[in-house]
């Protein structure tokens, strides 16, 4: 009997050291991966889930508006391999050239918010939407004009409202463009959970921002900046600082909803869903994603400047998918393109046309385009250059037709 237990006792310890070698040797992987991962040059941090991999390292949370471009940098984007891009931002985290130090009265700014597509991060800087738009107008006008670029990947109307509350209204801009991408519905629902509200909040530079007419939403604390207990801080700030935990993050964003989705059809719904021609009943997702144009209105107003929304189409609202059949794999967009339907378009103008905001949408002529496919970048859910020079002049157009001195 006693040899049996021995017996017994030695299996265990074999089985024992087989586990403790297997345990040493997941770690050394897991510890050369990391290693490996980070000489890759992957983002480590997960900034914005609404903004892809190649973009995290221009990105820093924020207490007020979820997350912001990281200012006074010089960096690199490649979002498709051979067409690197040399993005700078300056100290108040917009790219390109600061804002004049001091606006006389003939300087008209023009301040451009919206998301990658106004940030324009796969294209020089020349060739972004506000550089663009500065091109066309600087030809029909005396004035000093200046167009900032405030595009922010990942961002919504919510978010854009808030940063001009809490920083960019000190800018005092003469027209404010909205840009509202058909990502934004799907933006707006995954930052909708970290509202806070009442009727006053914190600037920048810890004093009380001045009260508002009404309540509303006033910050939309990044998670990464919720207090929590020393110890616990300090393994979340390693895990989010792991190469590894990034990456295997980043992959359960790109396949996990394909994973667990319970029907096929239903992948891409949270980022497109509003545009297919058989969507679910979104209502209260747009009324929500498009609440914040009214106050944003009253913002800007409030500040002596003018607000225009602007809207364009994707992709796979114009031509077949196939166009860009990479973006439209990692969109998960399912079903016959180009969808048909009207919906985000008309949902704008009705919530612009309730809140008497000037509105543009440009739809009709991307489609109308003698060769539309042109319009559209072959890599990315965005627009080319090409569409982004045709976006840029029908909002000059609009501007030049319809001065906003005369609104």
């Amino acid at each position: 009997m006693l040899a049996g237990i021995v017996g017994m006792l030695g299996r265990v310890g074999r089985m024992l050291r087989t586990v403790a070698v297997a345990v040493l040797l997941l770690c050394l992987l897991a510890v050369a991966a990391e290693f490996w991962l980070r000489g890759q040059g992957l983002p480590i941090r997960t900034v914005s889930s609404q903004a892809c991999d190649g973009l995290q390292g221009l990105l820093i949370p924020s207490e007020l508006f979820h997350h912001g471009l990281r200012p006074g940098i010089r960096s690199s984007v490649e979002l498709v391999p051979g067409r690197a891009t040399e993005l700078v931002t300056g100290t108040g985290g917009l790219r390109g050239a600061q804002a004049l130090p001091e606006k006389s009265d003939n300087d008209y700014r023009v301040l451009m918010l919206g998301d990658e597509l106004v940030l324009g991060a796969a294209v020089a800087e020349p060739s972004t939407l506000p550089q663009r738009l500065q091109q066309f107008l600087s030809r029909v006008t005396d004035m000093r004009l200046e167009v900032l670029n405030g595009g922010v990947p990942g961002d919504c109307p919510q978010l854009a409202l808030l940063r001009y509350r809490h920083q960019l209204r000190e800018l005092r801009p003469d027209l404010v463009i909205l840009h509202v991408d058909m990502s934004d519905v799907g933006d707006d629902g995954v930052y909708r959970s970290l509202l806070a509200q009442g009727d006053g909040a914190s600037d920048g530079d810890g004093r009380r921002s001045r009260p508002r007419a009404r309540a509303g939403p006033l910050a939309r604390r990044h998670p990464a900046l919720r207090g929590a207990s020393p110890a616990t801080a300090q393994s979340l700030q390693w895990l989010r600082d792991s190469a590894l935990v990034g990456w295997m993050l980043s992959r359960l964003r790109q396949d996990g909803a394909e994973f667990l989705a319970i029907r096929a059809e239903s992948c891409g719904q949270q980022d497109y869903g509003w545009i297919m021609d058989h969507s679910e009943n979104l209502e209260l997702q747009i009324r929500h994603a498009l609440a914040p144009i009214a106050e944003l209105r009253a913002c800007v107003e409030s500040d002596g400047g003018q607000l225009l929304v602007t809207t364009c189409p994707v992709v796979w609202q114009v031509v077949d998918g196939n166009h860009c059949a990479q973006a439209t794999r990692h969109c998960r967009i399912r079903g016959g393109t180009p969808f048909r339907s009207r919906l985000p378009f008309q949902s704008l103008s009705g919530v612009c046309t309730a809140a008497g905001v000037r509105f543009l949408d440009t739809s009709p002529r991307f489609l109308k385009d003698a060769e539309p496919g042109r319009l559209f970048d072959t890599e990315l859910p965005g627009l080319s250059e090409r569409g982004l020079a045709f976006y840029a002049r029908l909002i000059a157009d609009y501007l030049i037709a319809d001065p906003p001195a005369r609104w």
